[in-house]
């Protein structure tokens, strides 16, 4: 099974996205279902946020890690407009209680704030780390200028650093990628947009080419070439079973040079890194 050092924890590189989980009571119980099952076929890391469902993402989490609290990797994240150095302790405080947990694993300030300075809530993120209540510290839709702010900041403690990477977006390969061992990429919206290529377009063709000849699925392939980078991470959200098994069979599929040159030419990387979008 692959795995990516985090400060040198080592975590799956497939794990569980629980964005749009926890609005609707009456698909709870599946949430939590799939959840379950995806921890016992090896997606111990699951990531969420106070945002999902104002909270009713990590409620989800919580019920669903309630008897295997010890063998998860929590992911959680603090929304912009909280991120004032009180702000940032009392939103993790709440998400701490949402969870049932005493601390969470790894705790990102989930976009740059607009509102507050970066080295207050950076302070906060480090003396969260320092009392225990999160494991590890973060952050997410940083560019590599602001990220290199950020571990000067915090005397190298950011360990993770969220972003959107996908096969049709591939700016975090520009710089980003770079910082590992020191910085993990996690990838969120691993699969984005790839159900809605056109039937003739190269890259569709590629992964279809691909997942019949490893009798797998489009996603699967994908999700393979993504974590075949070094010090990536990707958080796809599945909440059907067999989305599940697919996410799961990409942590043991390996894609040989010519695959993912194929894939590459496919869908070519670009030379700009992500763009600074503060909230």
């Amino acid at each position: 099974m692959t795995k990516v050092l985090i400060e040198g924890e080592a975590v799956p590189a497939i794990g569980q996205g629980t964005w749009r989980l926890g609005h609707d009571p009456k698909t709870r119980s599946a949430e939590v279902d799939a959840l379950r099952y995806g921890i016992a076929q090896g997606l111990t890391l699951i990531d969420t946020a106070e945002m999902y469902a104002d909270g009713g993402a990590e409620q989800v989490v919580g019920e669903a890690v309630r008897d295997v609290s010890e063998t998860v990797f929590i992911v959680s994240k603090v929304w912009p407009n909280h991120a004032s150095y009180d702000g940032v302790l009392h939103a993790l405080q709440q998400t701490l209680n949402r969870l049932g947990r005493p601390y969470v694993d790894l705790y990102l300030l989930h976009w740059p704030s607009r509102h507050y300075p970066l080295v207050d809530t950076l302070n906060a993120l480090v003396t969260a780390k320092r009392q225990g209540l999160a494991r590890h510290i973060g952050v997410s839709n940083f560019p590599a200028d602001l990220l290199e702010q950020a571990l000067a900041m915090t005397e190298g403690a950011i360990s993770v650093n969220q972003v959107e990477y996908h096969l049709l977006n591939r700016r975090a390969e520009h710089r980003l990628l770079g910082y590992y061992p020191r910085v993990a990429t996690m990838a969120y919206s691993p699969v984005k947009g790839l159900t809605a290529l056109a039937p003739d377009h190269p890259g569709r063709q590629v992964l279809q080419r691909l997942a019949e000849t490893y009798q797998v699925t489009p996603a699967t392939v994908a999700l393979a070439w993504l974590i075949a980078h070094p010090g990536v991470v990707a958080i796809p959200k599945a909440v059907r079973r067999e989305h599940i098994d697919a996410n799961r069979r990409a942590l043991e599929l390996t894609l040989t040079s010519a695959d993912r040159a194929a894939l590459d030419a496919a869908f070519p990387a670009v030379n700009e890194d992500i763009p600074l979008e503060a909230l």
